[in-house]
């Protein structure tokens, strides 16, 4: 996948969007290969189309064992956090987060974050190592 992600790279490089991610997963006998990229103002259709026929003509035949399904989309509204760094871009915003060990009795639990500071993140008034942290996302507030 390490040529893949080089190739994706040169694409989002190229029509000026920013790489995310890839995912692989099975969608029932389909082989999903699901590109995940943006841009500051959000990606549009357009630029996902865009994106995915410039990765159709820059992946080599051999490159992806198998028959599968190229998809390009954008990360989405609940996007996952993946390392601290974006914890720390993401304050202000409202975030889902699953811990590892519970904190005043609750795993799971919903609100602003507040703060990142060092390795300690606040959300809705609650403290916790970034390293207790099993899943944090962005959440949509209703």
């Amino acid at each position: 996948m390490k040529e893949l992600e080089k190739i994706v790279l040169q694409a989002c490089e190229e029509l000026n969007v920013e790489f995310y991610d890839i995912e692989n997963e099975r969608q029932g006998q389909n082989k999903v290969v699901r590109i995940l990229a943006d841009t500051e103002e959000g990606i549009t259709i357009n630029q996902c189309v865009e994106l995915n026929r410039l990765l159709c003509d820059l992946i080599p035949e051999d490159l992806i064992k198998g028959e599968y399904i190229l998809e390009v989309s954008s990360p989405g509204a609940e996007r996952k956090l993946r390392n601290l760094d974006e914890v720390k871009a993401s304050v202000g915003k409202h975030v889902f987060v699953k811990l590892y060990e519970k904190v005043d009795g609750m795993k799971e639990f919903e609100g602003d974050l507040e703060a990142v500071e060092g390795e300690m993140v606040t959300v809705a008034g609650k403290e916790f190592p970034y390293e207790k942290i099993a899943t944090i996302r962005w959440a949509i507030k209703f």
